[in-house]
Parts: C-alpha cells; sequence; structure tokens
C-alpha cells in the first residue's frame, strides 16, 4: 500500500568519521573510526508506529566480498512524538585493509517480531582501510 508524503516520509544519512570526528574517506584500521548514521520519518503518521529499527553497515570489498557489521544490527525502538534518531556504528578492527563501498541498511521489524515494511539504504562513497 502505497503511502502519501505527507502522512508518512523520511531522510537517511550516513557518513565515515575518524577518530577526530572529521568526515573522511582513508582510514586505518585499528583506530577508532565510525559510520555515523542519522535518519528522520515525518509526517502524520509517525505517532503510530510501533515495532524497531535494524541498522547495520555492509561492507562490499571491491575486487569481492561482502560482510556486515555490526552483528547482529543495532536496534532502536521507534520513538512516539519524535521522528529523529541517530546512531554511530564503530568499526574499529572490523575490516581488512582495501578499498570498500559502504551502504548504510536500515530495516524495520514490528511490534510482534516480524519484518516490517519501512526502511531504506545509503550508498557512502568508496572508504579505503588502510593498515
Amino acid at each position: 500500500m502505497k503511502v502519501p508524503a505527507e502522512q508518512l516520509a523520511g531522510m537517511l544519512h550516513g557518513q565515515v568519521v575518524d577518530p577526530g570526528a572529521q568526515p573522511t574517506h582513508v582510514v586505518h584500521r585499528d583506530e577508532g573510526w565510525t559510520v555515523d548514521v542519522s535518519w528522520e520519518v515525518t509526517g502524520e503518521l509517525v505517532d503510530w508506529l510501533a515495532g524497531c529499527w535494524q541498522l547495520e553497515i555492509i561492507a562490499d570489498l571491491m575486487g569481492g566480498g561482502e560482510t556486515r557489521h555490526p552483528s547482529p544490527p543495532v536496534e532502536l525502538t521507534f520513538t512516539p512524538g519524535s521522528g529523529r534518531y541517530t546512531a554511530s556504528i564503530p568499526m574499529r578492527g572490523q575490516l581488512a585493509p582495501g578499498t570498500y563501498d559502504l551502504v548504510v541498511n536500515l530495516t524495520t521489524t514490528t511490534a510482534a517480531g516480524t519484518a516490517g515494511a519501512l526502511g531504506g539504504f545509503v550508498v557512502i562513497s568508496k572508504v579505503t582501510v588502510k593498515e
């Protein structure tokens, strides 16, 4: 069922951040870098949402190999009255040296624990992980 934008719409943003809290495209494997994610859901139906967000980072190594972080995904409960959310996914030591396409993957589960209909993804430009 298609929902009109005035009833429910959303935006999703993600970026790689170095240990000094600066956006970057080059990180060192064993430094405390993160993927910072923010999203907002707006519209008349926001207060009616029930369930949880599931957030993970998909790392696709150039030349082959996909991994998902963290495992299991970060889970955040819907917040009635506020459609704004943020999360920071620590990536220290998670990826071997190489160049990756990173994707923020956001899905939902219903209050009953089944797969929800809301979600989205955003591709973060390539990131190079150095030793």
